[in-house]
C-alpha cells in the first residue's frame, strides 16, 4: 500500500485562517512543510480517508489522481473532515458523456469523465449528516454503508477495513479511525481519537501494524477536548510496543496538528523525532 497525506492540519488549518500569532506568522513567511491543509489522506489512489475542503487542491498540487477512488472512509462529520460539496461535482453533463469532447464543451457540466461507483463509509453521525445534506446519492454514483466498530468491511480493491471508535465530539460513537489491511500489510489511521476506551484498546492490541498514523492535535500542550497531545502519542507508541503490535520497521506519523499547540514543522520535527515519532506533512508519501 502507498499512503499520501493530502492534508495534515487541524480544523483551523496551519496557519490559522484568522490568526497572526508567532506560529501562524512563521508558517506564512516560511511556507513549505509548515503549511498544512485540513487532514486527509489517500491509499493507492483508490481509498480516500476523509474529504476535507482542500483535499482536491492538494491532490492536484502533489500529482494525485482522485477520479478513480472507489471507497471513501469518513472518520466523523466535522466540516474539516467531511465537506460534501466536493461530492456534488460528481454530477455528469447530462446527455453529453458519449459526445466527442469538442461537442461536450457546448453542454457544460461538472465532469466529462466516467467514474466508478463510490462507496461512502461512515458511522451513524455521518449518515445523519448525509441525510441532512439531502442530495440524491444515486445521481452522484455514490452508495452508502454505515460502519460499526470492530466489524470488518471488505472494501473494493481487496482492502479489509476495521473501524475503531474514538472519543471525540462529546457523543459516544461520533468519531472512528480505521485499521486497513491489504496483501499482508496493516495501516492504522487514527484521527480525532482522544484517549481510547478499554474495549477499543483490546481491539487495537489484536493487530500488528506496518504503519500508524495518529492525530497529534494538541502537541506540546496537555490532553484536551477529545484530542491527543505528544505525551499521549508517546503513551500509545509504548502501548503498541509493549503489546507486540509493531511489525519490523514500523513507525508512527503524527498528523492533524493545530498551530496553537504544535510549533511549525521546522521546529517541531526534531522534538517529535526525539520521542520516537515522525511528523507527517502535506504531500508526504509513505510506502507501507
Amino acid at each position: 500500500m502507498k499512503l499520501t497525506f493530502l492534508g495534515t492540519g487541524a480544523g483551523e488549518g496551519y496557519p490559522g485562517l484568522w490568526c497572526r500569532c508567532p506560529h501562524c506568522t512563521y508558517a506564512r513567511r516560511h511556507g513549505g512543510k509548515n503549511l498544512r491543509a485540513n487532514s486527509c489522506a489517500v491509499v493507492d489512489e483508490r481509498l480516500l480517508l476523509d474529504i476535507g475542503p482542500a483535499c482536491f487542491d492538494n491532490a492536484a498540487r502533489y500529482g494525485v489522481d482522485l477520479t478513480g477512488i472507489t471507497s471513501l472512509l469518513i472518520t466523523h462529520p466535522h466540516e474539516d473532515h467531511f465537506y460534501p460539496q466536493h461530492l456534488r461535482w460528481r454530477q455528469g453533463g447530462e446527455g453529453a458523456m458519449d459526445l466527442p469532447y469538442r461537442d461536450k464543451l457546448s453542454h457544460g457540466g461538472p465532469r466529462f469523465t466516467e467514474l466508478p461507483t463510490l462507496t461512502l463509509y461512515g458511522n451513524a453521525f455521518v449518515m445523519k449528516a448525509l441525510d441532512a445534506w439531502g442530495e440524491d446519492l444515486a445521481d452522484l454514483q455514490i452508495c452508502r454503508r454505515e460502519i460499526r466498530e470492530g466489524e470488518a468491511i471488505e472494501a473494493d480493491g481487496g482492502y479489509r477495513v476495521t473501524p475503531v471508535r474514538g472519543n471525540h465530539g462529546g457523543q459516544r460513537g461520533f468519531a472512528h479511525g480505521y485499521i486497513i489491511e491489504k496483501d499482508g500489510r496493516t495501516l492504522l489511521y487514527a484521527l480525532d481519537t482522544g484517549l481510547y476506551d478499554d474495549d477499543m484498546l483490546e481491539l487495537l492490541r489484536s493487530f500488528r501494524y506496518n504503519l500508524i498514523v495518529m492525530e497529534g492535535t494538541t502537541g506540546l500542550n496537555e490532553q484536551y477536548g477529545g484530542h491527543m497531545c505528544l505525551e499521549s502519542n508517546k503513551k500509545m507508541l509504548a502501548f503498541f510496543r509493549e503489546n507486540g503490535c509493531l511489525a519490523e520497521g514500523a513507525g508512527m506519523y503524527l498528523t492533524h496538528m493545530s498551530p496553537h499547540w504544535c510549533p511549525p514543522h521546522d521546529w517541531y520535527e526534531a522534538i517529535a523525532q526525539a520521542e520516537g515519532v515522525n511528523l507527517a506533512y502535506d504531500g508526504l508519501t509513505v510506502e507501507i
